[in-house]
């Protein structure tokens, strides 16, 4: 079983979408209180990611794209 890592999920999205997610990265880190980066996520966890955003896709009639942080300690 290959799960796709999320680093390589952020790559393959829309250069908007990748984008957006870099502001975000950034304004995160940015913050006075915490850093923050990418998560790298199990299978079962992004997993959830991925049936979160189908879910939310669904209900909202839109293609909707979620990222993971963690907080640098």
């Amino acid at each position: 079983m290959n799960h796709t890592t999320p680093k390589e999920s952020v790559l393959e999205l829309p250069n908007s979408c990748r984008a957006a997610a870099d502001r975000m990265e950034a304004a995160l880190r940015e913050e006075d209180q915490a850093s923050y980066s990418t998560a790298h996520l199990n299978g079962t966890a992004y997993s959830i990611v991925k049936d979160a955003e189908k879910a939310l896709s669904q209900e909202l009639g839109r293609d909707i794209v979620l990222a993971a942080y963690q907080k640098n300690e």
